[in-house]
């Protein structure tokens, strides 16, 4: 398996990109519990989001990590994240809270260690940070850890019924919510600025909406945002404590027979589909391409909300389209109960792993003869 975990974050396999350049979609694969769809969408000048499965008899790990600031948080995340968990599993002999805790704790860290490295000449490096979603099924149990507002959502058969529910699964650390801004609130009883309400929404120091994540160093340590250097990224921000923290929320679930399948997603999906309309389209729907049928429907609703048509969003330029939707990154894991016939798919594990392109526009653009810029993590 740490065979598989090395090719998952460094590779991808080849996907069926779509007409506009800006989309991205794998076929349908195994995994011990079934099979999976994966799909993305850029709209960023460089990819923020980043999105991999890792597929072995053991375990199946889901990586969702939504950028902000640029995309170095979020692809340190799809390189790192799946070899601590694996080095800390081994080293408790299995999947627990403890070790997905653990590699959370240690990807911060490391993650530490390179902006320090890189200060004197990227401090914007500071400024930088990532969610982080990650899902892991391990015999009949489910782990969904959280770091800021991407979401795992469960579609559940009813009993005795030909209907399907949504269930949610992760919990979102976003100034938007009120329990979210009380906690905040609890903790910084003598900072009357913790959240602020600037530019529309509910921001942290007003200037994020998540309140977790990877990273964003500067609202977590305040030599860096008093650092004379970083003045070329923003101004000084006054800091009694971490605004931000990198402790993941983490929900244990034993899957059963109705438990049908899961979607994981970053908030550009969830910004334009409910919960349930997300599931009500997996449920009624062909397994084949149903990711990317997910990333659609919500580029479709963005188009609506802006009174656009649709097929104009492939005339505009990355970057741009940001004004329209957010990068979207999709992962569906359908939870099958032929658990013994499945898994004899999956023999060799390192012939499972699937990450989406690290930028869907330079992969679609090499696809088609134009060079390829590299990204060293």
């Amino acid at each position: 398996m740490l065979r598989a975990v090395a090719r998952c974050c460094g590779h991808w396999p080849p996907g069926a990109a779509a007409a506009d350049g800006m989309l991205w979609q794998t076929e349908l694969r195994p995994h011990a519990a079934g099979e999976f769809s994966m799909a993305a969408a850029q709209a960023n000048l460089a990819m923020e989001d980043q999105a991999q499965v890792l597929a072995s008899p053991s375990a199946t790990l889901v990586g969702v990590y939504d950028g902000h600031g640029g995309p170095d948080a979020s692809r340190f995340l799809r390189s790192r994240l799946f070899p601590h968990v694996q080095r800390f599993a081994t080293e408790q002999g299995g999947m627990s809270a403890e070790v997905i805790r653990r590699a959370f704790g240690a990807a911060e860290e490391e993650f530490h260690k390179q902006v320090r490295q890189e200060w004197t000449k990227r401090p914007k490096m500071a400024a930088v940070g990532s969610c982080c979603l990650l899902g892991a099924i391990s015999g009949d149990t489910l782990y969904v850890a959280n770091l800021g507002d991407s979401r795992a959502v469960l579609g559940r058969r009813v009993v005795g019924g030909g209907v399907a529910v949504a269930e949610r699964l992760s919990d979102e650390h976003n100034a938007a919510s009120e329990e979210v801004r009380r906690e905040l609130a609890a903790l910084n009883p003598d900072d009357a600025q913790i959240v602020v309400h600037a530019r529309g929404a509910w921001r942290v120091k007003g200037i994020i909406q998540v309140s977790r994540s990877i990273g964003d160093f500067y609202l977590k340590k305040p030599e860096y945002s008093l650092d004379p250097l970083f003045r070329q990224v923003g101004a000084p921000i006054a800091l009694k404590r971490p605004a931000l923290s990198a402790e993941p929320s983490i929900q244990v679930r034993k899957l059963n027979p109705n438990d049908l399948f899961l979607i994981f997603a970053s908030d550009g999906l969830w910004e334009h589909l409910t919960d349930d309309a997300a599931v009500q389209i997996v449920f009624k729907n062909p397994r084949t391409g149903i990711a990317n049928r997910l990333v659609k429907a919500a580029l479709k609703e963005a188009t609506r909300k802006r009174e656009v048509r649709y097929r104009d969003l492939r005339t505009i330029e990355r970057g741009v389209r940001r004004h329209f939707h957010d990068d979207i990154s999709v992962v569906v894991v359908y939870l099958d109960r032929h658990r013994e016939r499945r898994n004899t798919r999956v023999i060799d594990s390192s012939s499972n792993c699937t990450s989406a392109p690290v930028d869907i526009y330079s992969s679609n653009n090499h696809q088609s003869g134009e060079p390829l810029q590299s990204y060293k993590s």
